[in-house]
């Protein structure tokens, strides 16, 4: 089984956050195949198949915004102004159709909420991984208990000049300076201020890391620096960071911050080049090279000075270019170096032991729920290309076969918008997956302890696991969106949008063929839980601030084929025969089939029910629904601060990431933001139906029929029977009545009568 996370965080380790995680299922369910082990041929209908539609009304329940792309011409207004180097500020279109001009919701934005929650209910495995984004970190100053303090290892700590030969990347030694066996020295910018013209210091607004030929002496203190050629040694001065570059900060906040004392104040100076035949010459490992390519930051990448003329970082490359000088780690004799970056305090990569290369989200997703050549219900719902090539009998492709349409809005233009105006909302950074304490599995045994967690470098790499799932909370229909003081940020972050608001009706069909009742009970699953008051799927942007949360109602149609093809006309029409079918024979079918592959595997074999499965319950919290969700429910779903400056605050210092506090499972949060009600006897409630025994009992010389009714109902722990002495109930699976409860023990609601 995989790794599970910590049942009960302590209270003093507990960290919030805007998402959580729905865990990784212990093996992955495969779909209904034949007997050669392949998806039945699509090629005809089958009778014990299904063909159909299903008419949808999906209504907004919190702002709602998809971005359209661009037109022709904006395209080139754009393009031309990144030629000359200015800024632009997105459009704020929402996603529309150019022939109505009315807002649509495109069908494969649909497709993919729909695809994801699937992949989830019906255990499927987890192959849309990306093993791009490498894993890098810095740890210069981390505590004692840090994780990572002993990770952080920059041995035999060197200077030199980068080269580039066939291909290949070296680094070349510096001269020797005075006898002295360092490659490099600081030096205080306070210090080399007076002699260095060109020299952008830390406290200017557009500061940024610079290269900068100089002259220099090191027989005094402080060494002395100019741009002039008036001391004995020649080299080149690197600045770096100034701590403050990345922090989406306004004109005034940034300037209040750099009065204070924090930020860096030492610069480097490396001797030039030693370009004699006895210098060292070593070559950088070739994974080293991608692995650093592909972690490249907008920092690295040199996007925050795009528009400076001395920003010597490459889109691409960064800081690899040809004469610059390089911090290194030297390797041991005859190997390539594996360590390097802009500064001697650079980041360095995740390596799990007997790794080639960095670590990436793959290495932390157990094999068994990665194999490619396993056929789910997802994909045998949605279809699949394969990107590794097959082998002959093994299908490299399969068409999907659920097609969705666009979801028309129904309103007036006039009456559908948050606001007659584009607003500019909060500012959503890209995800911080190395924030390992939130995005991996931290087991029992370690209590959620700082010293002890598991990140991207723990052994044994089999028992670190990425927690799954990734969802946001919904936080009510009306989310604190906008940006508070879009003035005092960072013009590079702002963006513009125009929302949808609530209670706006889209409509769109999903037509299906040939899915069987299993692959036909996965989707209703899924849409039945979109119509249900208790809960709301999310869509679109801004999801971390309570954007996109909808709800979808539904009517599912099914074709009559053999009717269909005896007949063509009806009148004046094509003759269409369908028939108009309820959900839940088909979502009993889905779930009986999860839950006797999981028993056969030996996996949940005390679970008789769908929804009592942990990974199903997870996933039911993260899609709960509150219309107006309470203070304490908003605190416990936003996003931790590095400078908290209100209250509350979680732990004593501003900086809540500090600590490295663990991320709860869903289960746990949900207990603390909507704890469950009290039931007691005499209470009327709500009850879903989920099982109908009758059975022939004997009355005297005769017999006759008694009727058992199963209940489910929120909040309680166990199934509610009722006991019917009727011939006939007119209820079936799936419908929900009110009913009375008689007999109930704290949380286990036994005996109830409908009412």
């Amino acid at each position: 089984m995989s790794p599970k996370h910590i049942h009960d965080v302590p209270e003093n380790r507990k960290a919030v956050a805007p998402y959580n995680f729905v865990e990784l299922p212990d093996t992955v369910v495969q779909a209904e195949l034949e007997e050669n082990g392949k998806l039945r041929n699509n090629d005809l209908y089958y009778q014990d198949r299904h063909t159909g539609r299903i008419e949808c009304t999906l209504t907004t329940s919190s702002p709602l915004y998809i971005r359209c792309g661009l037109t022709l011409e904006q395209f080139k207004f754009v393009q031309k102004q990144l030629r000359e180097g200015k800024k632009y500020t997105d459009y704020p279109d929402f996603f529309y159709n150019p022939v109505t001009n009315k807002p649509e919701i495109a069908g494969s934005s649909l497709r993919g909420m729909f695809r994801t929650l699937i992949e989830i209910i019906s255990f499927s495995k987890i192959g849309k991984v990306s093993d791009a984004q490498k894993f890098f970190f810095r740890a210069v100053a981390a505590e004692k208990d840090d994780p990572l303090r002993y990770q952080y290892k920059l041995e035999k700590l060197k200077a030199g000049y980068l080269e580039e030969e066939a291909g290949k990347w070296y680094i070349r030694s510096v001269i020797e300076v005075n006898d002295s066996k360092n490659s490099y020295f600081e030096v205080k910018e306070r210090d080399i201020q007076i002699y260095m013209p060109s020299l952008i210091t830390m406290d200017k607004e557009k500061y940024l890391p610079q290269y900068i030929e100089i002259t220099f002496d090191i027989k005094n203190n402080p060494i002395q620096v100019s741009e002039r050629d008036i001391y004995q040694f020649k080299g080149w001065l690197v600045t770096s960071g100034n701590m403050l570059e990345t922090a989406n900060l306004g004109e005034v906040q940034r300037k209040a911050k750099l009065r204070s004392k924090e930020g860096r104040k030492y610069h480097y100076i490396v001797p030039e080049v030693d370009n004699s035949a006895d210098a060292h010459r070593f070559e950088i490992c070739a994974d080293a090279i991608t692995d650093y390519k592909l972690s490249l930051t907008d920092y690295q990448k040199g996007k925050l000075f795009k528009e400076n003329k001395k920003n010597q970082f490459h889109p691409d490359n960064g800081i690899l270019k040809v004469g610059i000088p390089v911090f290194y780690c030297e390797p041991l004799k005859e190997q390539p170096v594996k360590l390097f970056g802009q500064s001697p305090n650079f980041r360095i990569p995740f390596y799990p032991k007997g790794h080639r290369k960095a670590a990436d989200a793959i290495d932390f997703i157990p094999e068994n729920l990665r194999e490619s050549s396993i056929i789910d219900i997802a994909d045998a719902i949605f279809g699949f290309v394969k990107q590794e090539k097959q082998p002959k009998d093994v299908e490299q492709s399969r068409a999907g076969r659920v097609f969705i349409t666009n979801a028309q809005c129904k309103a007036n233009n006039n009456h559908i918008w948050l606001e007659s105006h584009p607003i500019i909302p909060k500012i959503l950074t890209n995800p911080k997956p190395t924030t390992f304490q939130h995005y991996l599995v931290q087991p029992d045994e370690i209590n959620a302890e700082k010293k002890h967690l598991k990140h991207y470098a723990s052994e044994p790499i089999k028992d670190t696991v990425i927690r799954g799932h990734k969802l946001y909370w919904h936080k009510g229909s009306n989310p604190e969106i906008k940006h508070p003081n879009p003035d005092e940020a960072s013009d590079t972050q702002l963006t513009q949008l125009k929302p949808i608001k609530p209670e706006v009706n889209f409509e769109f069909t999903i037509h299906f063929e040939n899915l069987s009742s299993v692959e036909l009970g996965a989707l209703m699953w899924v849409i039945d839980i979109a119509q249900d008051n208790k809960y709301r799927l999310s869509l679109g942007m801004g999801k971390p601030l309570g954007m996109g949360a909808v709800k979808v109602t539904h009517e599912l149609y099914l074709s009559q084929r053999k009717d269909r093809y005896t007949k063509l006309f009806d009148d004046s029409s094509w003759h269409i025969p369908e028939t108009v079918e309820k959900s839940s024979k088909y979502k009993d079918d889905f779930e009986e089939y999860i839950l006797s592959q999981l028993t056969q595997g030996g996996i949940y074999e005390k679970v008789r029910k769908f929804t009592q499965i942990p990974r199903i319950q997870m996933l039911l919290a993260m899609l709960t629904w509150e219309e107006n969700p309470s203070s304490d429910y908003l605190e416990q779903t936003r996003y931790m601060e590095i400078e908290r400056k209100k209250a509350p605050c979680i732990g004593n210092d501003p900086n809540e990431y500090k600590e490295r506090r663990v991320l709860p499972t869903p289960l746990k949060v949900i207990k603390e933001i909507l704890p469950s009600e009290e039931l007691t006897e005499g209470q009327v409630v709500e009850g879903t139906v989920i099982k109908i025994d009758r059975q022939q009992v004997p009355d005297g010389k005769k017999t006759k029929l008694k009727t058992t009714i199963t209940y489910e109902i929120q909040g309680s722990d166990c199934p509610s029977k009722e006991e019917v002495n009727k011939q006939e109930v007119s209820l079936t699976i799936g419908d929900m009545v009110k009913v009375k409860i008689e007999r109930c023990q704290g949380t286990s609601v036994r005996k109830v009568k409908r009412v």
